[in-house]
């Protein structure tokens, strides 16, 4: 009866416009075991379709929540399941009794970001958008769908689901007196209190939410400043061992060049003096620095200097060498 109805119906199309003001967009997912994820096309809403008495899932508990939240284009609401009687509730049914899962649905007041979160996924192998029974589902027409689009925008026809036919599937005056009915079992509608209650669960649930990530972000800013934190320690480690090996390499220079002067020193001390000494003197310039070394204050015509090393200072000049006498000993002082 209700395939032959769903027939029927298939040729109805669904009404193609809504108040712009107070519609809200929604399309519904499931998955194969295999993995493969479903979409539905994207129905258009009455505003308080999802709501009940619930109001943050009617039109302007979703926009405020857009308001504070959808800040990408492609941002979009996730919602749950709430009755078997809204469109949510009917998909989840819908899915179950097809062996699929984690079936869910998202809802936006704003078309745009309903067609790019779409335009987002289609890259993905593993979503089908076209030709599946998830992709060809209807609700009934309890759900407040008032127009069904494709994932191009355009408007489409569709039949609504058998379900509408009730009062089809009620029993025939042929069916026998001692037949039974069953009824599939409904969720009851929420009193006031029931979804404030809800309501403060779900709030609380997303505050800890919330809250988490909040604590998951400060550890990743943590953990980027003990990273700055060690690289600033190892750079400095770094240029202080740098400047350590560069004082190790200038004093093993430094030592070098002690060993070669004291090597050429040697090389140079006069053979057979033994009174000869190493001596500096200083002039104003070289000349008069080599020239004190014979004929300055202390000297006499015996002196004797042999020169090692003459470096100018910039004042003047240091002249360095072997010193002695050959007049029999020691030094005869020019007074």
């Amino acid at each position: 009866m209700r395939l032959k109805l769903a027939a029927a119906l298939a040729a109805l199309p669904l009404a193609t416009t809504a108040n712009a003001a107070n519609v809200i967009y929604l399309a519904c997912s499931a998955e194969e075991i295999e993995g493969t994820a479903h979409y539905t096309q994207l129905f258009t809403l009455k505003g308080d379709a999802i709501g009940d008495s619930y109001p943050t899932w009617k039109y302007d508990g979703i926009k405020e929540w857009e308001a504070q939240f959808a800040t990408a284009p492609d941002d979009v609401r996730g919602t749950s399941d709430y009755t078997f009687t809204n469109i949510i509730g009917q998909f989840s049914k819908f899915t179950e009794d097809h062996g699929m899962r984690h079936s869910g649905c998202w809802v936006t007041t704003m078309k745009d970001h309903a067609l790019a979160v779409v335009a987002k996924l289609r890259a993905r192998d593993y979503i089908k958008f076209e030709g599946s029974l998830v992709s060809d589902w209807r609700p009934d027409s309890r759900a407040g769908v008032v127009a069904v689009s494709d994932w191009s925008g355009n408007p489409v026809g569709g039949a609504l689901s058998a379900e509408v036919a009730e009062e089809d599937d009620r029993r025939s005056p042929n069916i026998p007196d001692n037949s039974v009915t069953v009824s599939a079992p409904t969720r009851h509608k929420m009193t006031n209190a029931e979804a404030d209650a809800k309501y403060a669960a779900d709030m609380a649930e997303y505050n800890k939410q919330l809250a988490e990530q909040q604590k998951q972000v400060d550890a990743f800013k943590q953990a980027q400043q003990d990273v700055a934190r060690k690289k600033e320690q190892q750079k400095l480690q770094a240029e202080q061992a740098a400047a350590d090996y560069q004082r190790q390499l200038e004093a093993h220079a430094q030592t070098v060049r002690n060993q070669q002067f004291e090597y050429q020193k040697e090389l140079a001390r006069p053979a057979g003096v033994p009174n000869a000494v190493y001596r500096g003197f200083y002039g104003p310039d070289c000349a008069a620095a080599r020239l004190s070394a014979t004929q300055g204050a202390g000297t006499s015509s015996t002196t004797r200097f042999k020169e090692v090393t003459t470096v100018p200072d910039g004042k003047g000049c240091l002249s360095q060498g072997w010193w002695w006498n050959v007049g029999g000993g020691g030094t005869a002082t020019r007074q």
